[in-house]
């Protein structure tokens, strides 16, 4: 827990407080509107502040505080950035330890997302640690370890490229105050499947199992215990939802989130509940049939000028899903133009990145984190997917890199252990036992 709360420390002390921070040109029409009608709970009943056919309520909410808290003082505004930041560091670790059951998992996921909120020039130790470790590995050949070799590193490869965001938070969720839609909605996103998340773990009956004499005695009325002194945490987790919805559009996939979340507790040999999980999808649709009865229908221009359509979708999703297939693509056109290209080192990079996706999946196939690996990489393709249809931007990744902070730290646990049969001392055989043994009893 300490290294979360460090780089919660760095996001405070790297707030935004400059004037400048007030004359972006969406947060002067924002705050010029919330002054011009002055009615709070008035968002809640049509279009946000910028008009461009958005349902937003609750983050509009959290302007309307702070204009009322600070006014023209940018010092304010920033602030609020900042520790909505941290509460979403602080909630990724939550949700982590309750879904992994790992103090260590949980403790670096929220670190290296934390990371990511800090300037760039703090974060290029992070993937030359990879790149060292991977090199660290070449010590295997040395021991005998050679597959272990080649997974650990080029796996640590793969890290060292993805360990460093495309699109810094320090820009587009700390210094820039639109931003904040993003990371309101992320905030209780992941508060909502924290809380889910501590229910299932705790309440859902455990699968039937051939009993050890290990096993701790169980009773009934345990069962019963437990989910009666928990279900609260299912009211939370609805409410965070609903909330998460009114802040930004991206919420819409929480309820899909939420059912990874169910079938990855079923896979790893739990019963839960599929009633609680019926809430969110009937509260999106309770949600959908709001917006469409206050919003206008219409695509406003902002929302024709965002949308795309062609391969820059597939590309987007790509980053997502499998990053070889884009470095597959621009090793390929690089090698249609020149063979030549092949004594350059960025093309051995390429290719050892394309490697490193691919082993990386052979190894967590084999690995006990395996459930875990899966499960944050579904959470991250499914939190994006809508926002690959819109022209990139920073703050659309935003809920979506947090899940992936666990994915990349959960591959590494999977490389590390690749790492330690590379780099350990082989195996002592063991001296001949003499037959009979001494002392043993003599046989007839």
């Amino acid at each position: 827990m300490i290294l979360p709360i460090l780089t919660c420390v760095g996001i405070l002390a790297n707030r935004a407080s400059i004037p400048e921070l007030l004359k972006d040109t969406d947060t002067k029409v924002l705050l010029a509107t919330i002054r011009e009608r002055n009615d709070p709970l008035s968002w809640f009943r049509g279009d946000w502040p910028l008009q461009n056919h958005f349902y937003r309520p609750v983050s509009t909410l959290s302007f309307e505080l702070d204009n009322a808290l600070y006014g023209d003082n940018s010092a304010g505004y920033g602030l609020t950035n900042a520790l909505i930041a941290v509460c979403c560091v602080l909630l990724l670790f939550w949700l982590v330890r309750e879904v992994t059951e790992s103090p260590a998992i949980a403790g670096l996921s929220a670190a290296l997302f934390g990371m990511w909120h800090l300037p760039q020039a703090w974060l290029a130790w992070v993937p030359m640690l990879c790149w060292a470790v991977a090199a660290v590995s070449l010590v295997g050949f040395v021991r005998g370890g050679r597959w272990a070799v080649v997974v650990s590193g080029l796996t640590f490869v793969f890290l060292g490229t993805l360990t460093q965001p495309s699109m810094p938070f320090d820009d587009r969720i700390v210094y820039w105050l639109p931003g904040r839609t993003a990371s309101v909605m992320a905030v209780f996103c992941l508060a909502a499947m924290a809380a889910y998340a501590r229910f299932e773990r705790l309440a859902a009956t455990p699968c039937l199992t051939k009993p050890s004499a290990l096993d701790l005695p169980a009773t009934k009325s345990t069962q019963r215990l437990r989910s009666s002194k928990l279900w609260p945490m299912v009211v939370v987790s609805l409410v965070c939802a609903a909330v998460a919805m009114g802040s930004y559009e991206q919420a819409v996939m929480l309820p899909a989130a939420i059912t990874a979340l169910f079938l990855y507790f079923k896979l790893g040999g739990r019963k839960p509940n599929p009633l609680f999980l019926a809430g969110f999808w009937v509260l999106l649709l309770a949600y959908l049939a709001v917006r469409f009865s206050l919003v206008p229908t219409t695509t406003s221009g902002y929302q024709e000028q965002q949308l795309r359509h062609g391969g820059g979708v597939l590309l987007a999703l790509m980053d997502y899903v499998l990053p070889a297939w884009n470095w597959f693509t621009v090793l390929t056109l690089s090698l249609s133009t020149s063979w030549i290209l092949l004594l350059l080192p960025q093309t051995w990079v390429l290719i050892a990145q394309i490697s490193g996706n691919a082993l990386s999946w052979y190894a967590t196939w084999r690995h006990p984190v395996r459930l875990q690996v899966v499960a944050f990489f579904a959470f991250g393709v499914l939190s994006f997917l809508p926002m690959a249809w819109l022209q990139p931007f920073g703050h659309y990744h935003y809920w979506p890199s947090a899940m992936r902070a666990v994915y990349f730290v959960c591959l590494a646990v999977v490389a590390g252990r690749a790492l330690a049969s590379a780099i350990s001392l082989p195996a002592l055989q063991a001296p001949p036992r003499p037959s009979p043994a001494p002392g043993s009893l003599p046989r007839h």
